[in-house]
């Protein structure tokens, strides 16, 4: 155990419960000079401080610290009994690089396939590149993207671009010799990248790029050795270092680009022919057939895209009950094609997931009556593997607008969906531990009233009540706020609070703070179960009950040995609101009126005295918070004091 602080390849430091560094192993150096302390010295503020509170509840506790491009989470543990603290790092800077590969991976994904949908939606070329070169620049957080056309004479037309002025889309021409970056780039036939043009000597800087600004670029070559259509190019003003994943994301995009291309030469190569079909039938039946032969080239092209991007497609025949599959499908769900009874009642019962074949079943009916129809799902592989997919149709129908087939592609997204489960569990953790420090920081806060009013005990020229009332009177209030981020990272909501259970911890905490000898003040609460609130609701209201229920508790029986304070909170059933949570989420619910009342049946308030005008602070600061929350408050003095306040709520309750 002596030897482990030393033969730790992770960082290990002790600590004395005063802040100064004891010892550390070599690992542990770079999170001292981080620090900027030293063996025998003390550790900053921020990090004495946690220090200190670690010691003090005892209970170990983590922090995340970069050193450098490093990532460590540091774990403090408390050693009482010997008054110090053990600091032991873990390097995570692999996990959260890993994680950033994985978040761009997924929306490089996502690119890939709005691109193969846009290819799918759209007949025109030049719609699919400028809707392209828009989703490359986006996803690679880059100024400028452009597609350089091959044309006959070996120069290269800048066909469809973002960033680049103007006058220079669709117009400008550069050199296709090698001293260019296009020619080079077709020439070498592999991906060109360039981290510096000021240094570059395998080609020359092309005037338009110099007119730009442009520091960097990549480019790879849009199809295949025998039928090459040009080059995709992206550039940045700022020198930048373009990794083997960017050259893997662009070579994916000009590859269904290729595709895109050769199906739509083959669609308008089929189309003349068509046009002429009758006149020139003997001339051009060696032109079809060469079309046809391009076609189920490009359709096996196609194929080989679907199953990059994970996308198949299918044609549904609804008269004759029959379906077809593209190959990725099959993949997707794991069959051969003779292994798969190709029609719909097969499909829904053996494809679908038990749990969501209601769901599509109906989601097909709606369709058929012209509703749209975009779903996610999950299905059954052959292997019995459950999968998430996105399912997108088109109905066509007859003259006669009745259905007679249904066509539409199917993407399996199993991982995004992880990665999404992913991020929100991240996201849930990083807020739970956000309400968990402020509430520790409240607390604090409250601690150290409480100790300053522990001074103040002990001055003689001090008036001992009103010091350490006031004391105590900022202390609850600090507590307030604390207990309602206790209850929002203690619960599953945290955006919201339910009220009820929050009001009957204050109010605990108040009579354990009030309660003297052995008075007898009690307390009734009618409160309605499931009022969820906002933070911004939630802080003015809980200040408001703090104030008047400690009023009472203060104010209300002097020289009594007992006495009862009531609170009722509940939601006034108005307009189209209801009590039920889940139904208030209707249309037509759009805000819920409240009511809440403090009252005892204490010695009352004279009626001599105005509530807009009493000169207490805690009476001014219910006043305040009441105007804040653009409230009404009313004061009956029957049989001791009654403040009712009626307050609206916008959103679902």
């Amino acid at each position: 155990m002596e030897q482990f602080p030393a033969k730790n390849p992770n960082p290990v430091i002790i600590v004395k419960d005063d802040g100064k560094v004891i010892s550390s192993n070599g690992a542990g150096e770079p999170l001292l000079h981080e620090w900027g302390v030293g063996i025998g010295e003390k550790l900053p503020s921020f990090i004495g401080d946690f220090v200190q509170r670690v010691i003090s509840r005892n209970i170990p506790e983590k922090m995340e610290v970069k050193v450098g491009k490093r990532v460590y989470i540091v774990a403090f543990h408390p050693f009482p009994e010997e008054e110090c603290i053990n600091l032991y790092g873990f390097d995570i800077s692999d996990q959260k690089e890993l994680e950033e590969k994985l978040r761009i991976k997924e929306k490089q994904n996502d690119v890939l396939f709005k691109i193969g949908k846009i290819a799918l939606e759209y007949e025109s070329l030049q719609t699919v590149m400028d809707e392209s070169v828009k989703l490359i620049t986006s996803i690679l957080e880059l100024e400028y993207c452009k597609i350089m056309e091959l044309l006959p004479n070996g120069n290269f037309l800048l066909r469809a671009g973002v960033g680049w002025k103007y006058e220079f889309v669709g117009k400008a021409v550069v050199g296709g010799e090698k001293e260019s970056q296009a020619g080079y780039t077709l020439l070498s036939k592999m991906p060109v990248i360039v981290e510096d043009f000021e240094e570059e000597n395998r080609f020359k800087k092309p005037g338009i790029l110099k007119t730009h600004g442009v520091a960097s670029g990549a480019s790879v070559v849009i199809g295949s050795v025998e039928k090459v259509f040009g080059v995709l190019c992206v550039h940045s003003t700022k020198k930048r270092t373009f990794t083997s994943d960017d050259t893997y994301f662009l070579n994916s995009v000009a590859f269904l680009i290729a595709q895109v291309v050769e199906r739509k030469k083959a669609e308008e190569a089929l189309k003349k022919a068509h046009d002429s079909l009758e006149v020139k039938i003997k001339e051009r039946t060696s032109e079809l057939e060469k079309a046809y032969i391009s076609l189920k080239e490009n359709e096996k092209s196609l194929s080989e895209a679907q199953r990059m991007a994970h996308i198949g497609n299918w044609d549904w025949n609804i008269l004759t009950n029959e379906i077809y599959c593209s190959d990725e499908l099959y993949r997707i769900f794991g069959f051969n094609p003779q292994e798969i009874s190709a029609n719909y009642e097969a499909f829904l019962s053996h494809y679908v997931h038990p749990d969501d074949r209601d769901y599509v079943d109906n989601a097909v009916k709606k369709a058929l009556k012209g509703e749209p129809y975009s779903i996610d799902n999950q299905i059954l592989t052959a292997n019995g593997e459950e999968r998430t997919v996105h399912a997108q149709t088109e109905v066509i129908f007859d003259i006669n607008n009745d259905p007679v087939r249904i066509r539409g592609t199917l993407q399996d997204i199993t991982e995004h969906k992880k990665a999404e489960v992913a991020l929100v569990n991240l996201e849930t953790a990083r807020k739970k531990e956000i309400h968990h420090r402020i509430k520790n920081n409240l607390q604090v806060i409250s601690s150290l009233l409480d100790l300053q009013a522990e001074q103040f005990k002990n001055k003689e020229n001090i008036k001992d009540s009103d010091v350490l009332e006031a004391f105590r009177e900022s202390q609850n209030r600090v507590t307030s706020m604390a207990l309602i981020h206790e209850e929002l990272y203690k619960g599953g909501e945290f955006e919201t609070l339910d009220f009820s259970p929050y009001i009957e911890e204050l109010t605990e905490n108040l009579f354990l703070t009030y309660r003297l000898g052995n008075t007898r003040i009690s307390l009734n609460m009618d409160l309605e179960k499931n009022i969820f609130l906002d933070m911004d609701t939630a802080v003015p209201l809980g200040i408001i009950i703090n104030e008047l229920v400690s009023n009472s508790l203060k104010y209300a029986f002097p020289g009594r040995d007992k006495g009862e304070i009531r609170i009722k909170l509940c939601r006034e059933k108005t307009r189209e609101c209801i009590n039920s949570i889940e139904e208030s989420t209707n249309e037509g619910c759009r805000s819920a009126i409240f009511t809440l009342t403090v009252s005892d049946d204490g010695v009352g308030i004279p009626e001599s005295l105005d509530l807009e005008n009493l000169d207490t602070l805690g009476i001014q600061l219910v006043v305040s918070l009441v105007d804040q929350l653009d409230g009404g408050l009313e004061l009956k003095r029957n049989n001791g004091a009654e403040f009712t306040m009626r307050f609206t709520v916008s959103g679902k309750q």
